[in-house]
């Protein structure tokens, strides 16, 4: 496949089953089964709960990347208080979940593109550190960003950041 033309959008109400079914993809593919004893299958409903619940709120944001009339990528973010302290004094955080990129169309710049714009969202919203954890293969794309490895996660902070 060459290199083609995707959009990024914010996710709406509107698509909550699209997101139910590229997390369970993204399940299925890490097999959290097996490191789980739970399928990806057996909480398909609550995860429609949590996405409707949550795009209905203030603190989570969810984008996708599209191309040729489809979703090809898309990746969340939690912004939450936690109490302030001196490395991050406004006490907000990102917790970044779900990327997710087909793999037809991985290696194009998908998941860069919405981890941008899932920064960009959580910096305005006020976050100043944000954290996640990854697989090994998504490791590359973070560390881009300034994310920088913690014990099972990752983290960077938003101090100098410029949208």
């Amino acid at each position: 496949m060459t290199a083609q033309a995707f959009t990024i959008r914010q996710a709406t109400l509107d698509d909550v089953e699209a997101l139910v079914q590229l997390r369970h993809a993204m399940q299925t593919e890490l097999d959290e089964a097996s490191r789980h004893g739970v399928s990806p299958d057996d909480v398909v409903d609550a995860v429609r709960d949590y996405f409707a619940k949550q795009l209905a709120g203030n603190h989570f944001a969810a984008f996708f990347a599209e191309a040729e009339g489809k979703i090809v990528g898309t990746g969340g973010v939690v912004v939450y208080d936690v109490p302030p302290s001196p490395s991050n004094p406004s006490g907000a955080e990102g917790y970044v979940m779900n990327i997710y990129t087909a793999p037809d169309w991985r290696g194009f710049g998908v998941a860069h593109a919405i981890v941008d714009n899932l920064v960009r969202h959580a910096y305005k919203e006020g976050a100043r550190r944000m954290w996640l954890r990854t697989s090994d293969f998504g490791e590359s794309v973070y560390r881009r960003f300034g994310f920088e490895k913690r014990d099972h996660y990752m983290q960077m902070f938003l101090h100098e950041y410029q949208p």
